[in-house]
C-alpha cells in the first residue's frame, strides 16, 4: 500500500478543503511535516486513521467532536477525509463521511481507471481496507509519541507475542480454528439424530462441561501468568531498594540474605532441571530394567527337541495343519478323517517342521545377546535420586538461615526497611501462590484436553456403528484434518519469528546507539513470556533513561513493519501473513536527542519505503534531524496557525516562524478571523 494523496473537509482544525500530496519516489519517499502543539499534527494523524477505520488515537480529546467549530457556526453539518491510496497495482479512494447529527459515518472506495472514477464503489470497504492495511495491524504504522497511548516509556512490552501474531495474520487464523471448532461440535450434536442407545448424546453432554471448565482455567492461567509479571516486578523492585540502606548496621545481613536467596534459587533450578530429567527418563529407565530382567532368563532351558529334526518332505508343518483344519488338499481333493489321504498326513506331521519356529528361535537367541550388553540403569538412577535429595536438603536448610535473618531484619528500628520488607513479602508470597497454581492450571488444562481427544474418539466409534450417520462422520474428520492443516501452518508460520525481529533490533541499535547498546532477549520461563531489554557491550542490562527505551520501543516497531513487509513478499506459508504500507509517525523523537534522532530518522528513512513524519521544532533542527533525511524527503509541508489573536496577546510557548534552507514560513498568523489550521506546502528545493 502506499499513499498519493489525502483530502481533508472541515475535520477538527482543519476548515474547508485542505490536501496533502504525498511522496511516491522510492528514492525519496519522505514526506515531512511541520506542526507546534495544537498546531494539527495530532489531527492530521486521526484524519488517516478515522478515514480507514473510523477510529482515532487515545490522547485526541473530544473525540465525538470532529466537526470544525467554525464550519459548524455557519451551518455545516458534514465533514469527511478522502484517501488515495496505490494497493496491488490499483488506484484506490477511500471516502468517509459524516454528519454531526448521524453517529455512523458513511464509507465507499472508488477505484480509479485511466484519471476517471469507476461508476460503482466496491461493495465491500472494510474488507478491502482490511485487506491492504488490516486494522488489527494498524497500530504499528501509526506511531504515537507523545500523550497517553503512546509506546514509549517504560516498555512492559507484555504486547509482543500478541503483536507478532497480528503481523503474521495469526489473529484471523486462530478465530477461524475456533470456528471449525464450532462447526465440529455442532456436527457431533448432529449425530444425536442416528443416536439410539443415546451413548452419543452423554459423550457430547460431558464435552461440553469440559470445554466449559477448560475455557475459564485457560482464561485464569493468562490472568495468573500476568499477575505474575507484575509481582516479580514488585519483588524486583523491593529487593533493589535494600541497595538505599548499605550504611546501615543491618547492611550484612541484607546481603547475607540476598546471597543465600541467590544461593537457593540456583538449588531450585538444579532441583527443577532433575526432577524434569527423572520424568524424562523414567519410561527408559523402567525398559532398561525389564531388559536387565529378560536378560538373566537362560534360553537353553527351553525344550528346543523340535527344532532339532531333520525335514524328510518339502512340505512345512503349517501346510499341513492349513489342510486339516480346511479339509481340502491344494489339489482340491477332500480330506476326510478316516481317509487314507488324512492317515498320509497324520503320518507326515510326525516328521515336518514349522520354518517360521527356526526364525524365531534364532530372534530370542539373539535378543538375549543383545540384553545381556545392555548396562543396567541402576547407576543413573540412583544418582538422580541423591541428586534430587540433595537439592531439597539445602533449600529446606537455606529456608531455615533465610527465615532467621528476615526476623532480625523486620524487627529492626528502621521504618523504611519495614516498610520494604512487608512489601517484598507480600510479593513474594503472590509469587510463591501464583508458582503453585500455575503447574497445577497447566496439568489441568492439559488433561481436558486429552479427556476432550478421547471423548471425540468415542464419539466417533459409536456412531461408526450406524450406517446412516456415516455422512456426518466424514464431515466431521474432515473438519478434524482442515482443524490440523490450519495448526500446523500457525506452528510453523511463528517458528524463529521472533529471533528475525530480535536481530533487525540489534541492526537497528548499531545505526543509532553510540555508547555499545543493544537489545537482548528476555525470557520468563514461568510465565512463557519474553521481553526485550537494553544491555552493554559486556551484556550486562542496563537501567536506560526515558530516551533509551523510546529507541527500543521504535526499534520493536520498524522490525516489525520490515520482517511485515519481508512475510508479505513470501509465499511459502499457508497462511497470508504481512503487508507492505507507509509509516506515520507523529513526534516520533519526543524523548530522543538530537544525535540518536539524526541517525534515527536516517534508518528509518532507508528501510521503510515510504514514511511520514510529523516534528515539532523542539524535535527537528536542520543541524541535526533534517541532515538524517533531507537527501530522502520527497515532500514537505507546514500546518499553519490561524490565530484570533494579535502578537502581543499571543504568549505561546513555541516559535512563530520557521527555517528551512534558508527561507522563513509562518507558524503562526494573526489576527485571523477564526482560529484554524492550514496546510502549507515547503519547496524541497529551498
Amino acid at each position: 500500500m502506499k499513499l498519493i494523496k489525502l483530502e481533508i473537509n472541515n475535520f477538527r482544525q482543519f476548515y474547508n478543503k485542505q490536501t496533502i500530496n504525498f511522496a511516491i519516489d522510492p528514492e525519496k519517499g519522505v514526506t515531512l511535516i511541520h506542526g507546534e502543539n495544537n498546531g494539527g499534527k495530532t489531527a492530521l494523524l486521526n484524519a488517516l486513521r478515522w478515514c480507514l477505520y473510523e477510529e482515532t488515537t487515545e490522547n485526541l480529546l473530544e473525540p465525538h467532536k470532529l466537526l470544525n467549530k467554525h464550519a459548524a457556526s455557519k451551518g455545516v453539518n458534514k465533514f469527511s477525509v478522502y484517501l488515495q491510496l496505490e494497493y496491488n497495482g490499483r488506484l484506490l479512494e477511500v471516502r468517509r463521511i459524516q454528519s454531526r447529527l448521524s453517529s455512523k459515518s458513511n464509507l465507499q472506495v472508488y477505484e480509479i481507471e485511466n484519471g476517471c472514477y469507476v461508476e460503482h464503489p466496491e461493495d465491500n470497504p472494510n474488507t478491502l481496507i482490511n485487506t491492504f492495511l488490516p486494522k488489527e495491524m494498524s497500530q504499528y504504522f501509526f506511531y504515537q509519541g507523545e500523550g497517553t497511548g503512546t509506546l514509549s516509556s517504560q516498555n512492559d512490552f507484555s504486547h509482543i507475542k500478541e503483536a507478532i501474531d497480528k503481523v503474521l495474520g495469526l489473529t484471523i487464523a486462530n478465530t477461524t480454528v475456533k470456528h471449525l471448532y464450532k462447526i465440529k461440535s455442532d456436527y457431533q450434536k448432529d449425530l444425536k439424530d442416528y443416536d439410539v442407545t443415546s451413548e452419543i448424546e452423554s459423550l457430547l453432554a460431558n464435552k461440553d462441561v469440559l470445554e466449559d471448565k477448560l475455557q475459564r482455567e485457560i482464561t485464569d492461567l493468562t490472568n495468573k501468568r500476568k499477575e505474575l509479571e507484575v509481582y516479580e516486578k514488585i519483588y524486583e523492585k523491593q529487593i533493589a531498594k535494600f541497595s538505599r540502606f548499605d550504611k546501615t548496621v543491618i547492611d550484612e545481613k541484607i546481603k547475607n540474605r540476598s546471597q543465600l536467596e541467590r544461593l537457593k534459587e540456583t538449588y531450585k533450578r538444579n532441583l527443577a532441571n532433575f526432577q524434569e530429567n527423572k520424568r524424562k527418563e523414567t519410561v527408559k529407565w523402567a525398559l532398561s530394567a525389564y531388559s536387565d530382567k529378560l536378560s538373566k532368563f537362560d534360553p537353553n532351558t527351553i525344550n528346543t527337541d523340535e527344532l532339532k529334526k531333520s525335514l524328510r518332505y518339502s512340505v512345512d508343518k503349517q501346510l499341513l495343519n492349513e489342510i486339516v483344519d480346511n479339509q481340502e488338499c491344494i489339489c482340491g481333493s477332500n480330506v476326510h478323517k478316516d481317509s487314507a489321504a488324512f492317515q498320509l498326513i497324520e503320518e507326515l506331521g510326525k516328521h515336518a517342521v514349522d520354518p517360521d519356529l527356526k526364525r524365531r528361535w534364532l530372534a530370542v537367541v539373539n535378543l538375549h545377546e543383545k540384553l545381556k550388553q545392555e548396562t543396567s540403569p541402576r547407576l543413573l538412577m540412583s544418582q538422580t535420586l541423591r541428586d534430587i535429595d540433595d537439592c531439597e536438603d539445602h533449600i529446606n536448610d537455606l529456608d531455615g538461615q533465610i527465615n532467621e535473618l528476615s526476623l532480625i531484619i523486620v524487627e529492626s528500628d528502621l521504618d523504611d526497611i519495614k516498610l520494604i520488607e512487608r512489601e517484598k513479602e507480600a510479593a513474594k508470597l503472590k509469587c510463591d501462590t501464583f508458582n503453585r497454581e500455575i503447574p497445577l492450571l497447566e496439568q489441568n488444562i492439559k488433561k481436558k484436553n486429552i479427556d476432550i481427544k478421547d471423548i471425540d474418539d468415542r464419539v466417533s466409534r459409536a456412531s461408526a456403528s450406524q450406517p446412516k450417520a456415516i455422512k456426518v462422520r466424514n464431515l466431521i474428520i474432515a473438519t478434524d484434518k482442515i482443524i490440523e492443516l490450519y495448526q500446523e501452518a500457525i506452528q510453523s508460520s511463528k517458528q524463529g519469528v521472533d529471533g528475525i525481529i530480535l536481530k533487525k533490533m540489534q541492526l537497528l541499535f548499531s545505526q543509532v546507539a553510540f555508547n555499545g547498546y543493544t537489545v537482548a532477549k528476555n525470557t520468563n520461563a514461568k510465565s512463557d513470556s519474553f521481553t526485550w531489554v537494553i544491555i552493554d557491550k559486556d551484556g550486562n542490562q542496563v537501567a536506560a533513561g526515558n530516551g533509551y527505551q523510546a529507541m527500543l520501543s521504535i526499534s520493536f516497531i520498524v522490525a516489525l513493519i520490515e520482517f511485515s513487509k519481508d512475510r508479505a513478499n513470501n509465499k511459502q506459508h499457508l497462511l497470508t501473513p504481512g503487508t507492505i504500507a507507509p509509516f506515520i509517525a507523529d513526534s516520533i523523537l519526543a524523548f530522543i536527542g538530537p544525535d540518536n534522532g539524526r541517525e534515527l530518522v536516517r534508518y528509518i528513512a532507508s528501510k521503510v519505503e515510504q514514511s511520514v513524519f510529523m516534528f515539532s521544532q523542539a524535535q527537528w533542527t536542520e543541524s541535526h534531524t533534517d541532515k538524517g533525511i533531507r537527501h530522502k524527503i520527497g515532500r514537505e509541508y507546514n500546518l499553519v496557525q490561524h490565530t484570533v489573536l494579535t502578537e502581543s496577546e499571543f504568549k505561546g510557548q513555541y516559535p512563530t516562524h520557521l527555517s528551512v534552507q534558508g527561507n522563513t514560513y509562518d507558524v503562526v498568523r494573526f489576527g485571523s478571523e477564526f482560529d484554524m489550521v492550514t496546510i502549507e506546502e515547503v519547496s524541497v528545493n529551498g
